[in-house]
């Protein structure tokens, strides 16, 4: 059993790295894996308990959420809560994109199957959040809360380049990069088809996740 985790880690942190410098030859790689879908799934729970620990850590230091929750749950209990939602809203998020993914690729003629798709996007979405995300959340906000300092002391608008801008942009690179080497689909249908099926799980995430 042992062996077997410690195989499927290697496996995803080598699709961890095959998506960050050759996504192209990732996503064609990961889509003729006969077990690729069970490594994309796997790094998907690896990455939310992640995100459950660093929200742990922050209920551990005393933050709340900087916007108001939806949620009537007390502020000061928030990342407490979160800690045991993060796995499964990342889960349903993840599951609801990859299949509104797969199901618009085939209206127009896609020719990959829901293994490869959700396989492929696993990374593709994942990657850019735990680089621009998990990380500085996990090892720097920290420090910084100890020392007095929340939230992050940079101008708002490299806060939202951090968030939104810069790891958006690389998952909607690499989304179309994948979905169209999975589907031989136009690159601009790719784009549309990663945009529209991240809507629900933007909504989801913008209820659940802080």
């Amino acid at each position: 059993m042992l062996n077997n985790m410690y195989s499927m880690i290697r496996r995803v942190l080598h699709y961890f790295r095959a998506f960050i410098v050759a996504p192209k030859r990732a996503s064609n790689e990961i889509a003729n894996d006969e077990s690729g879908v069970w490594v994309g799934f796997w790094w998907v729970i690896i990455f939310c308990l992640c995100y459950s620990v660093t929200v742990l850590i922050a209920y551990a230091l005393g933050r709340v959420p900087v916007t108001e929750p939806f949620l009537t749950i007390p502020p000061e209990k928030w990342y407490l809560v979160q800690t045991f939602t993060t796995l499964p809203v990342g889960l349903a998020g993840f599951l609801s994109y990859s299949g509104l993914a797969y199901l618009l690729c085939k209206a127009v003629g896609g020719r990959g199957d829901f293994d490869q798709t959700l396989a492929s996007q696993a990374f593709t979405l994942h990657v850019p959040t735990f680089i621009f995300m998990w990380i500085p959340e996990t090892f720097l906000a920290p420090i910084l809360i100890i020392n007095g300092i929340d939230p992050f002391p940079w101008p708002g608008w490299v806060e939202n380049l951090r968030v939104f801008g810069l790891p958006f942009a690389w998952m909607f690179i690499i989304s179309v990069i994948a979905l169209n080497q999975i589907h031989s689909i136009r690159w601009w249908k790719c784009l549309i088809i990663a945009v529209v099926s991240l809507i629900p799980t933007a909504g989801l995430m913008a209820v659940f996740i802080r």
